[in-house]
């Protein structure tokens, strides 16, 4: 129990070492990747497929498109349901980017960041990076700032996500390559 306690405390005090933050004039951008030993497109479908995003997700829990949108599509739009703890909420996302077997990108709306999974080939199957960008302008990047270690505690929280979702999306794909879709993983744990 007290490891666990630990584990979730150094969560909120501490970003992940393995995410790398970079700065540019507009914006900040907090990057990871990872080699898959999976083919592009199993990867593909599995980061776009936005309905099942909770399946490795530490903090998404599902997805639903809206308007009729059934796939990815530049300016499609869904509602990506979260949950830390015993909070749960939604928020409204759109499409940005879809740059097939390549790069797919969505923006959050009413907070801002834009979130995004580039696949790349790389030698010993498909190198995949996600990335959280935040607008120096947008609300929630300011809100951030203004609210001092409070806000730096949540943005820890959501750092530490992109490497347990990298792996567990490692995880499944790889599992599921083996043919051993009924062992799935378990999702990650907050």
């Amino acid at each position: 129990m007290a490891d666990k306690v630990s584990a979730t405390l150094r969560r909120f005090l501490r970003p992940p070492e393995e995410v790398v933050r970079t700065r540019s004039e507009q914006a900040m951008t907090d990057t990871m990747s990872i080699v898959v030993d999976a083919p592009a497109q199993q990867l593909w479908d599995l980061v776009t497929d936005i309905t099942g995003m909770g399946r490795w997700s530490t903090e998404n829990r599902r997805g639903r498109w809206l308007n009729g949108a059934v796939e990815p599509r530049v300016g499609a739009w869904f509602i990506g349901v979260n949950r830390i703890g015993p909070l749960t909420w939604a928020t409204p996302c759109e499409v940005t980017v879809v740059a097939p077997l390549a790069h797919f990108e969505f923006q959050v709306h009413i907070v801002g960041p834009r979130w995004g999974y580039r696949l790349e080939p790389h030698p010993g199957g498909t190198l995949v990076t996600e990335y959280r960008e935040w607008s120096y302008t947008s609300a929630f990047n300011r809100a951030l700032r203004w609210s001092g270690p409070l806000g730096r505690t949540r943005d820890n929280h959501a750092l530490h996500g992109i490497p347990q979702t990298l792996r567990a999306l490692k995880a499944h794909a790889e599992t599921l390559r083996a043919g051993q879709s009924d062992k799935l993983p378990a999702r990650p744990t907050e």
